[in-house]
């Protein structure tokens, strides 16, 4: 029970640091280790895994320029394991994300987070986005004109 309020309490605090117009990378990452794993999703349903959290940093620094104005807030958080630190602790969160790219475009759409914690740092973690909100793929390429 106390392993799950402190997994709260981190996932919300991780959402609200996201949620800030400039945010540290670094703090947000200071709860991961220097391996992890980021599965990433995006609104074309392919994504990529990052190795690293140098690589990870990058990404994030990439979506904070690429949208400067997000929030984030947590639905529902869930935790599987009976206490901290454990090597099979794993953390799934439901989140709902409002955000504006440089354009000035805004965007909402709603995804799970599973993050695999080993001794209180994420050592893997996937997303999952639902589509709902986001521009369909056939509005996004253009034609290449007639052969």
């Amino acid at each position: 029970m106390i392993a799950s309020m402190i997994a709260k309490r981190s996932v919300r605090r991780s959402l609200d640091l996201l949620s800030q117009d400039d945010y540290d990378v670094n703090a947000f990452l200071a709860d991961w280790t220097d391996d992890a794993v980021y599965d990433v999703t995006s609104e074309l349903g392919v994504g990529e895994t990052l190795t690293g959290k140098k690589a990870i940093a990058e990404w994030f620094q990439r979506w904070k320029k690429e949208f400067p104005k997000r929030k984030l807030v947590a639905k529902n958080i869930g935790m599987r394991g009976t206490c901290l630190p454990s090597p099979t602790n794993v953390v799934m969160f439901e989140w709902t994300c409002w955000e504006r790219d440089k354009q000035g475009k805004e965007f909402q759409y709603d995804g799970v987070t599973v993050t695999h914690i080993k001794n209180m740092k994420a050592v893997h973690a996937s997303e999952y986005i639902s589509f709902k909100g986001l521009p369909q793929l056939s509005n996004l390429i253009k034609p290449l004109g007639k052969a």
